[in-house]
């Protein structure tokens, strides 16, 4: 018991000790605040997760990203980079291809540099700052997904109806009933406060930092 409560502390101490260093790398050579910096980053971080994603059908199909264990957290950051370039790996070989993909490869292969400088990039400068934003922006996914309720919602004629029947399979999608219970959206739903909470940080640090 007392080596993961060690490595979660030393990965935690490790996070804050990048987001230190991140903020005098982005103050002694960019001349920038890293934290209006990151507040600002919303739609690259959106995009960046979703480019991520391609390869998961889904970036919520790995609900540890919300996860308040930081050593769980990082090794799901490291399973969203780590997907796309072992598919894209795949996709080089010649060997799966019926034929020759020459042209294609010198457009590609740019590309998919590129995004290797990105996923490190994000490594290094979104998932450190992005995990203590998802500590609090995701308790309510950690709150869904710990909960064994499952709410279903259905909307007759103009009347939304909402119900959270104590057996399942009692209300079914032939009646117009969906799961409403936000469970399978985890790292969505904590993106969407997080959005917010970014945002309102932004709002404020633009109001209250001196001219």
């Amino acid at each position: 018991m007392r080596r993961p409560r060690l490595a979660a502390g030393l990965t935690f101490g490790a996070l804050l000790l990048i987001c230190a260093l991140n903020y005098w790398i982005f103050r002694e050579f960019f001349g920038l605040s890293y934290l209006l910096w990151y507040s600002n980053a919303g739609p690259f971080i959106a995009l960046a997760t979703a480019a991520f994603g391609g390869a998961w059908g889904g970036i919520d199909k790995n609900p540890a990203l919300v996860s308040a264990n930081p050593l769980t957290y990082v090794g799901a950051c490291f399973q969203v980079v780590g997907l796309p370039m072992s598919v894209f790996g795949a996709h080089l070989q010649s060997r799966y291809h019926a034929r020759s993909i020459g042209l294609e490869t010198l457009a590609a292969v740019p590309l998919i540099l590129a995004l290797v400088v990105a996923m490190f990039g994000w490594l290094v400068f979104i998932v450190p700052p992005q995990y203590f934003v998802f500590l609090i922006c995701g308790a309510p996914s950690r709150l869904a997904l710990s909960s064994a309720a499952t709410g279903y919602a259905r909307i007759t004629g103009s009347r939304l109806e909402y119900e959270v029947p104590d057996q399942p399979g009692t209300l079914s999608k032939e009646q117009g009933w969906w799961d409403a219970s936000m469970r399978d959206k985890p790292v969505t739903l904590a993106s969407a406060f997080s959005a917010a909470l970014l945002f309102l940080v932004s709002v404020l640090w633009r109001y209250w930092a001196p001219a």
